[in-house]
């Protein structure tokens, strides 16, 4: 890693990794490295940086000095509702906004000082959020954020977090509502007005392939679990373009897997300059780690691999 530098050292994964997806989400290439000893488990965890990029790395990383970020999301409300709750309690926080053109990416991230991450994590976690409820669990960002705009159509506040495991790895997305909403909150979720199912799939990767493809169409569609069949729901108005859209294309093939969003949208961006249309699935094992699964349409398959394996090769340069 000769044009590599180190920018700081830490001594527990996570707190690297934070500084490591600010980086990104800033268009700075960044690596961490484990440099802890397998035997005794002593060391650090590293954060690399390329030269030319140490001083406006060092400039960025400052502004975040003294901060943990504890939840994001693509809609500020719901982070503003959880913010307002960790205020009221004592906590300082603060939301930024996150723009990333090169990835296309808009992120609202909720920030506390490090020194008082213990005392925020039962509100993190739930423990502490009287008054509140859990409504439901996702697994992708895109539909808690359809289920959030209906309820936020019925006037529900609602509060988002993204669970992480230890190695501070999306894990799964819990849904709050108010205590005194939560009938109501199920039954919008449950009645789906205004909304018809188009299909339904035996497999939940199917059912996520159409419904990413649906989006970059800007159709918002849902997947209801339904006794182990996988419903899509669009609203009514959108039957029958989202139809002709999924049956323009119905055999789709993994050209490539990530353990990074962003390497699978940059990849997903080259592909659709060269005119292959590709979706991303996120992929959770029983360990909540999760790798980013990157489909092509059958017949683009082979001129996809072959363009992903030279910028593979390129990078390696």
């Amino acid at each position: 890693m000769e044009d590599w530098v180190k920018l700081e050292s830490f001594d527990r994964p996570h707190q690297a990794e934070i500084r490591k997806t600010i980086l990104e989400q800033n268009n700075i290439n960044a690596v961490v490295i484990n440099a802890k000893d397998s035997l005794f488990l002593i060391g650090e965890y590293e954060l690399y940086v390329r030269k030319e990029d140490e001083k406006m790395a060092h400039a960025i990383i400052e502004e975040f000095h003294g901060l943990t970020k504890v939840d994001s999301f693509i809609l500020s409300k719901p982070l503003e509702n959880l913010r307002d709750i960790l205020l009221q309690n004592g906590i300082k926080a603060e939301i930024k906004k996150c723009s990333n053109p090169r990835y296309v990416l808009n992120n609202y991230e909720l920030f506390v000082p490090t020194e008082k991450i213990d005392e925020t994590l039962p509100f993190i976690n739930g423990e502490k959020l009287e008054g509140w409820s859990l409504l439901e669990t996702c697994l992708r960002t895109r539909q808690t954020r359809f289920r959030v705009e209906l309820l936020d159509e019925k006037h529900i506040p609602s509060i988002v977090i993204k669970k992480r495991d230890e190695q501070y790895m999306k894990a799964e997305i819990d849904i709050y509502v108010k205590t005194a909403d939560l009938e109501n909150a199920r039954q919008t979720l449950s009645d789906l007005i205004g909304w018809i199912k188009i299909n339904d799939y035996s497999m939940l990767h199917r059912a996520e392939i159409r419904e990413n493809l649906l989006g970059k169409y800007n159709i918002r569609s849902i997947i209801v679990n339904n006794n182990g069949k996988y419903e899509l729901y669009v609203e009514c108005s959108n039957e029958e373009k989202a139809i002709s859209i999924i049956n323009e294309r119905k055999e789709w093939k993994n050209a490539a897997t990530y353990n990074s969003q962003i390497k699978a949208d940059y990849a997903m961006a080259i592909l659709e300059k060269a005119g292959i249309e590709a979706v991303t699935i996120t992929r959770l094992d029983r360990d909540f780690m999760f790798d980013v699964d990157l489909y092509v349409d059958e017949i683009n398959y082979d001129s996809a691999v072959e363009i992903l394996t030279n910028i593979n090769e390129s990078e390696k340069e």
